[in-house]
């Protein structure tokens, strides 16, 4: 690639890698950090454009200093601040989690299903929690049997303005009853959110009628999408962090309500996987999923919970 400066008497070519590092820099800076990198194997000049501070600082999020102090180094640099949310970054005891997507460069907020009230969750014969390497967070609930199904909760936190997608990450097992017939799904589930600024989510899931993909894999089931405004005003507490250098938009607090029910009584289900509820930048699917898979599927052979 070439660029011609001058009038069409005094042509002069130069090549994009002749181009001052700061021009380079700006050019990067409208990428990703995937593309960045990539870049860098290019040429000299790519490279020392690529690693520049100001490169890397121009992709954090405007809230990335309230989650600094989860990086873990006591002197990153901003390559590795990005990396490090791009990773994903536990907060609240490991409650939730907060990541950077490396190709929209949106924040994308999650929150364990060990931080919701799960009716019946601490009863064995109902619920069991257990490990998982597919999970998001390392540990997932396994609904064995009950007739109410019910798992609420509230969730704060900081997201900047604009709209973003509840997304439900989920896992069924033996959905259409086959030898454990009460194990079978004949209502569907209900999923709502509510925000504290009056907005109100409400989807239903028929889980018999879910792709055979579903089946014994993760999949993500979208409710709706949440607006943050930009004129939204800060709440009391906590207080507001100091402004970041790389961007001048503002953070706000988000606080929503959540719901998963199916209280029909006259009859038992089972076999479902809850994992995490997601808030992330609607029309954005570019999220690092955990690729492994657990070792040994749970899967339902005779387990009969409460019977």
């Amino acid at each position: 690639m070439f660029f011609w400066f001058g009038d069409t008497r005094f042509l002069k070519k130069m090549s994009l890698s002749e181009l001052p590092e700061d021009v380079l820099t700006s050019i990067f800076g409208h990428t990703s950090p995937w593309d960045a990198m990539r870049l860098a194997g290019v040429c000299s000049s790519f490279k020392r454009a690529a690693e520049s501070n100001t490169l890397w600082q121009s992709f954090l999020p405007c809230d990335y200093e309230t989650v600094l102090a989860a990086v873990g180094s006591e002197n990153p640099t901003k390559k590795e601040i990005v990396m490090s949310l791009v990773d994903g970054v536990f907060l609240d005891f490991g409650m939730q989690k907060y990541m950077l997507l490396p190709r929209s460069r949106g924040v994308c907020r999650k929150l364990s299903v060990a931080a919701m009230d799960v009716a019946w969750g601490q009863d064995m014969r109902f619920w069991r929690w257990e490990q998982s390497r597919s999970s998001c967070f390392g540990k997932v609930a396994h609904l064995l049997a009950v007739c109410w199904l019910e798992v609420t909760g509230t969730w704060s936190c900081s997201l900047p303005p604009g709209s973003y997608t509840a997304v439900w990450r989920l896992r069924v097992a033996n959905p259409q009853g086959g030898r454990f017939y009460f194990l079978s799904w004949k209502c569907p589930l209900t999923f709502s959110i509510a925000t504290a600024d009056g907005q109100v989510l409400e989807r239903s899931l028929n889980l018999s009628h879910v792709p055979g993909t579903a089946f014994e894999e993760w999949f993500e089931f979208e409710v709706g999408d949440i607006r943050v405004p930009k004129g939204k005003e800060e709440s009391s507490s906590p207080p507001p962090p100091p402004p970041s250098s790389s961007s001048s938009a503002v953070v706000h607090r988000v606080d929503l309500e959540y719901g998963i029910r199916e209280i029909d009584c006259t009859y038992w289900k089972g076999g479902l996987f809850l994992d995490c509820l997601t808030l992330r930048p609607s029309g954005c699917c570019d999220e690092g999923q955990p690729a492994v898979k657990d070792r040994e599927p749970s899967k339902i052979r005779g387990q009969t919970g409460v019977f």
